[in-house]
């Protein structure tokens, strides 16, 4: 009988080990939605990609999810929950609570491990829901919000939001049966603003951008014969980020294009949208009207100037349309 029950025990603490080891979660920065039936988990997985904090997010407030695995100034970052608040706060003013239901979560990183400023990707298959992820000591770099830096991160992936969920892409038709532009998630409509960004400006250089691929020097040349085009290098970097960069100049710049160039005609592609607007007045009005009332003397202090970030001047990459800024 003892022997058999050592045998027992042995399988018991296999099992143990191996459902364990299954359910071990898997990278946050995997393109899919979170497993969010454990609430608040504390430091149970480690950070392979700056994650610090991932939080849902409920209306005017948020819940932690959890804790990643950090040390030293990450962890400074995940314990100071001041800054994770003003962050937040922040992302208020810039996201009404009408379009909040669009993204979710909440997730803060350190973006010199993440190389990026800002990120977002979808957590539900139909792109109603996306995660929003903010690079937490970018967000303090210098002070908080220096140079309307943050304001015009969350703008810019905001605006990824806007052209590339479900009301925009259809995530049921594939790359071979579509006729649109195929963002990579599913393909555009129609009269999505990224298709009509595609179709009117894209259409006929994209062999040119295709051949150019991630090579650095091919990809500046494309760059410098097309430059008219672009609000910003950053914004040759693909469709998707050009359409996000225009937003956000759509957003920061004072005055309504009045000419017809190339870029200029795709500012008015977002004027073109009554929803966009009001959008745009959002953003500007819940600044102007919070930079005002700390006593600065620039109403809209918060913001850059357009086309003035740090990483202006770079190229994403160019296969993914909405991963980082």
């Amino acid at each position: 009988m003892k022997i058999n029950n050592i045998k027992w025990i042995v399988v018991f603490f296999t099992l143990c080990i191996v459902f364990t080891a299954c359910n071990k979660d898997d990278s946050i920065f995997q393109e899919q939605a979170v497993d969010n039936t454990n609430e608040n988990q504390e430091n149970n997985e480690s950070s392979d990609e700056g994650e610090i904090t991932l939080y849902r997010i409920k209306g005017e407030n948020l819940e932690k999810i959890k804790d990643f695995k950090v040390t030293g100034k990450d962890l400074q970052f995940q314990k100071d929950t001041q800054k994770h608040q003003e962050i937040w706060a922040l992302v208020k003013k810039i996201i009404p609570l009408s379009h909040r239901n669009r993204i979710n979560e909440l997730v803060l990183y350190n973006g010199e491990k993440g190389e990026s400023a800002g990120f977002v990707f979808e957590t539900s298959k139909d792109l109603s829901t996306w995660r929003i992820g903010i690079a937490i000591d970018y967000a303090y770099e210098g002070g908080f919000n220096a140079n309307g830096e943050l304001a015009y991160t969350i703008i810019h992936e905001f605006g990824h939001v806007l052209t590339l969920d479900k009301t925009q892409v259809n995530s049921n038709i594939s790359k071979n049966d579509c006729t649109h532009f195929f963002t990579g998630e599913g393909c555009a409509k129609e009269e999505s603003f990224i298709n009509q960004l595609f179709s009117r400006f894209w259409k006929d250089i994209w062999s040119e951008f295709e051949q150019a691929g991630d090579n650095e020097t091919k990809r500046e040349a494309f760059y410098n014969k097309y430059k008219t085009r672009f609000v910003t290098n950053y914004a040759a970097s693909n469709p998707g980020e050009d359409i996000a960069e225009v937003f956000a100049i759509f957003v920061t710049e004072k005055d309504t294009p009045t000419g017809n160039s190339i870029v200029e005609q795709k500012t008015k592609l977002m004027y073109d949208s009554q929803e966009l607007v009001s959008l745009r007045n959002y953003i500007r009005g819940s600044i102007s009207s919070s930079s005002k009332n700390s006593g600065s003397k620039n109403k809209l202090s918060f913001l850059p100037e357009p086309g003035s970030w740090k990483q202006a001047s770079t190229f994403g990459k160019s296969d993914k349309l909405h991963c980082s800024h």
